[in-house]
């Protein structure tokens, strides 16, 4: 098969349509992949987002309510988030992601449930209800002392004292609880007395330091270090979730380009291939019409590389072996037509001939 044959053409135009489209499928397949392998990263991230949420939910109730079971809740989520997590690094890595990345988001969730054990720890020493921990111990003593020291106005203040500390984390109340209470320590008179309100002093000083430890308010302390760490494990999720999103916007803008490439390069190069073959064509037509046209007038022959195509030079050669068989046919045919006349005329000269002998020799016999 010759490469200038109509079918190698049309074959030619069929593989440049398969070969765009299967390039076109192969490219969306491989960049769709990478798009959905990315979604699927981002949605990954959204979850992680959510768990560190519902970990902030569970954290501020258990600080509100003091209910251990929001700790149980708060560890849950956190295992989820790291077996998330734990998916999540491979994704990073294949595009390139720096790992120190995912190893300080890593190290930041797991100070964040340290420092949240800890927060669980110490109130838990401090008392998760009125009746445990230290403020229990400190009901108890209290209890004790009541009727050892008697309806004292002094210990009664003391004990308003103490409340509105533990109430509100007031270091007026503080104070004026160690004021009362060394009023009682002096005046007390009994030993038993004085054991029960020195124990009711350390216990306070323990809880009151253990508050101080917890933080005074929400940024100081235990609490605001670990109020500080889950607002840097949230600015490190967000700043790979911002990471991410150009990553999509440049891998869709390569789906895009590379799609409107090669679908303009095989348009390009069909409608190339189809206006010449159009013009190739078109040239071979006129040359067939002009070549009858002039065969009605002349025996001209057709020039088979003005054709193009290896089927009209095929066509083009067996017209001219038919101009020739013509020709040869109509010089063969002149030839006998001129013998013809030859040989009648020299017939005629032999008829004439004969004749004159036989006019000479008939007046010779009647002499």
């Amino acid at each position: 098969m010759k490469f200038d044959s109509i079918k190698s053409r049309l074959l030619l135009m069929l593989l440049i349509c398969v070969l765009g489209m299967a390039l076109l499928v192969i490219s969306q397949h491989f960049f769709t992949q990478k798009l959905v392998s990315l979604h699927q990263q981002r949605e990954l991230l959204l979850r992680l987002g959510q768990d560190l949420l519902q970990m902030r939910r569970h954290e501020k109730d258990f600080l509100l309510r003091h209910e251990i079971d929001y700790y149980h809740r708060f560890t849950r989520r956190a295992e989820i988030f790291n077996q998330r997590l734990a998916r999540f690094v491979p994704m990073m890595k294949e595009h390139d992601y720096p790992d120190e990345q995912a190893g300080q988001l890593a190290q930041s969730i797991f100070d964040y449930q340290r420092l949240f054990n800890q927060v669980v720890q110490l109130q838990t020493e401090i008392g998760l209800t009125k009746t445990l921990g230290l403020k229990g111990e400190l009901a108890s003593v209290e209890q004790q002392l009541t009727p050892v020291v008697g309806s004292d106005e002094v210990l009664a203040e003391a004990r308003v004292a103490a409340r509105e500390y533990m109430l509100f984390n007031d270091q007026q109340s503080s104070k004026r609880f160690y004021v009362l209470t060394d009023k009682l320590v002096r005046r007390s008179d009994s030993g038993d007395e004085k054991i029960l309100l020195d124990a009711y002093i350390q216990l306070f000083t323990r809880l009151a330091t253990a508050n101080k430890a917890m933080g005074i308010t929400h940024n100081e302390g235990l609490r605001g270090q670990f109020r500080q760490q889950a607002h840097d494990v949230e600015a490190q999720l967000e700043h790979i979730d911002t990471a991410f999103q150009p990553l999509i916007n440049n891998q869709t803008e390569q789906v895009r380009v590379y799609s409107l490439s090669i679908a303009l390069t095989t348009s390009v190069v069909l409608i190339l291939l189809l206006v010449k073959s159009f013009a190739t064509f078109h040239s071979a037509f006129a040359n067939f019409v002009m070549f009858f046209y002039r065969c009605k007038r002349q025996y001209q022959r057709i020039d088979p590389k003005q054709l193009g195509f290896a089927e009209f030079k095929s066509l083009a050669e067996l017209a001219n072996e038919m101009v020739e068989s013509r020709r040869n046919m109509e010089l063969e045919l002149a030839e006998t037509q001129a013998a013809l006349r030859q040989q009648h005329r020299d017939n005629q000269q032999n008829d004439s001939s004969h004749l004159r002998e036989n006019n000479e020799i008939s007046p010779v016999r009647k002499q």
